[in-house]
């Protein structure tokens, strides 16, 4: 089997800890490998889309081996993510349509495209991942979305793959797609191995456990804002779409489907993502009566707050308190 070569992307917005995680993993897998007297199984390159020196929006710089507009043929390429929240996404995609360019030429001639985290912004933006799912921090979705309506979103996975593209979730979780390659490439073991030294979950399906609902607010319906706002107040009531509909003068047809157009909910699903967000918070915060935070956020069954907590977090509220109770975290800590 021959040698890969890798192309792991390097532009200024790029995020340090993904770039030099990334790049740690591939190699300490190619060493593995080496170790075990077999051919290394790929060559890792930096590569620049402008300059060989790559100065980041931090006091770090990189030299890259070769930029885009160089000669040469790669097999695969990864493309780390970055922080969107210090980043113009408009102006960076903008500055950097060379390189979408670049990725679209090379997945045409065979090349595989892993993409993390919001790294999937590039490979959206090729038009590559129209009809097929994809991940991304779950932070970015709602936008992403919004930008290109005919990729399949899947927030919750850690990990998807459809042809010869892989995308990775959120934050550090996306070095789970870099291990997927790396079990792919160069062995169970090897991934195994690399997971335990860097204490990474291997193995992990969904990061719905990290999302964060922020309310889905990046939309221009102001009557669908006045409906959100009077069910961020009265969450803990027993509200119905009916009566919703009613404080924002609309049919109930007409504003589910408005409602559903803005935020990409139901307003069933909405309510639910509100309580089990606050529900969330108060176990974070100490509360260990899982009655009690049942009943807090509006439900008046158990069961069913259980069920729709474990179908939106992944846990059990019991899994979820004995992970992120503040108190729990403090006797681990001393």
């Amino acid at each position: 089997m021959r040698t890969r070569h890798i192309s792991v992307i390097v532009y200024e917005e790029v995020l340090l800890t993904a770039l030099s995680s990334t790049v740690a993993l591939l190699t300490g897998a190619k060493k593995a490998v080496v170790r075990s007297g077999k051919p290394a199984p790929f060559e890792i390159e930096l590569v620049g889309v402008d300059l060989h020196d790559v100065q980041l929006q931090l006091p770090v710089q990189f030299h890259c081996g070769k930029t885009i507009s160089d000669d040469f043929q790669t097999d695969v390429i990864v493309v780390p993510p970055m922080n969107t929240e210090d980043v113009d996404i408009d102006k960076m995609l903008s500055k950097n349509r060379k390189l979408t360019q670049w990725m679209a030429e090379k997945y045409h001639r065979k090349a595989q495209i892993i993409s993390l985290c919001t790294g999937s912004y590039f490979v959206a933006e090729c038009g590559l991942l129209n009809g097929m799912p994809a991940t991304s921090h779950w932070g970015a979705i709602d936008d992403m979305r919004k930008r290109y309506p005919l990729v399949n979103f899947r927030p919750e996975k850690v990990i998807t793959q459809s042809e010869a593209i892989i995308t990775g979730g959120g934050g550090f979780s996306a070095l789970n797609a870099v291990l997927y390659f790396i079990e792919k490439n160069c062995g169970k073991e090897t991934a195994i191995t690399l997971s335990k030294y860097y204490a990474l979950d291997y193995g992990r399906t969904s990061q719905s456990i990290f999302t964060i609902f922020s309310g889905h607010r990046g939309h221009k319906d102001e009557d669908i804002h006045r409906a959100q706002t009077y069910i961020e107040d009265e969450f803990k009531t027993d509200i119905s779409v009916d009566q919703i509909a009613g404080r924002v003068n609309m049919s109930k047809r007409n504003f589910i489907r408005r409602f559903k157009s803005a935020t990409s909910l139901n307003p069933i699903e909405y309510i639910q993502r509100i309580k089990i967000e606050a529900a969330k918070k108060s176990l974070e915060a100490g509360e260990s009566n899982i009655a009690y935070v049942t009943y807090e956020v509006g439900y008046n069954d158990l069961k069913t707050f259980r069920t729709i907590f474990k179908r939106i977090t992944g846990l059990t509220p019991i899994e979820y308190r004995n992970r992120y109770n503040t108190e729990t975290l403090l006797t681990y800590s001393n």
